[in-house]
């Protein structure tokens, strides 16, 4: 059997002509002008980057909203409990924000002289 020889690429006939070098510029060009737009659609675009950080500032925002409400929250639960349950947390809501006394308590009011001028 004879040893096969191996052909190289130039041996092989090309069928196919190259383009001329002005077509494989504006290929080159219109390829470097595709990918730059494709960058800066990714950056600026309605899915961007720029989109991508504002939507993670506003999460964050609403986070620490959300945080803030959740304690506020806690906060109006233990009241509402201690309303519920404490006598004395009612009579100190009575007290204070409708001015109520208890009965045989005296109350004084005092206040400031007025000022005298030389």
């Amino acid at each position: 059997m004879p040893p096969h020889k191996m052909r190289l690429k130039s041996q092989y006939p090309s069928s196919v002509a190259k383009p001329p070098v002005w077509v494989r510029r504006l290929a080159h060009y219109a390829l470097i002008f595709g990918t730059f737009t494709l960058i800066a659609n990714a950056i600026v675009g309605e899915k961007g980057l720029t989109h991508a950080l504002a939507a993670r500032q506003r999460h964050r925002a609403l986070a620490d909203d959300i945080s803030l409400l959740r304690l506020e929250n806690e906060e109006l639960r233990q009241t509402a409990t201690r309303l519920r349950e404490d006598p004395l947390a009612i009579e100190e809501v009575a007290r204070g924000e409708l001015g109520m006394m208890r009965a045989g308590e005296l109350l004084f009011i005092f206040s400031d002289p007025p000022e005298r001028s030389h």
